[in-house]
């Protein structure tokens, strides 16, 4: 019997569902990988918190963190993840362009 896939589903976009964790995937999905200094200048985030939403992105598996020297690069997890963005990022703003007068 195959596992239902909606339980982790669920997870993988309450964890994208956050203003932070979006502008990371979002980045790192347009501009490509990018170390911790980068995205906290880039989005304006303290590095503490901006920490904390890379984990919770490592967690869920969103985004892979490889070292490089003394920095960690990270870059999206697949091309799933891209998609995933794409779509979300284009659906939200054909509805943003309906709700305009």
């Amino acid at each position: 019997m195959t596992p239902d896939p909606i339980p982790r589903a669920v997870l993988l976009l309450s964890c994208m569902a956050h203003p932070i964790r979006l502008a990371v995937l979002a980045r790192l999905h347009s501009v490509g990988p990018a170390d911790v200094g980068t995205l906290r200048h880039e989005l304006d985030v303290d590095q503490s918190g901006l920490s904390h939403h890379l984990r919770q992105l490592r967690d869920a598996r969103l985004v892979v963190g490889e070292r490089d020297g003394r920095r960690i690069i990270y870059r999206l997890h697949d091309a799933h993840v891209g998609r995933i963005l794409d779509d979300t990022l284009a659906h939200a703003a054909e509805l943003d362009a309906e709700a305009s007068p």
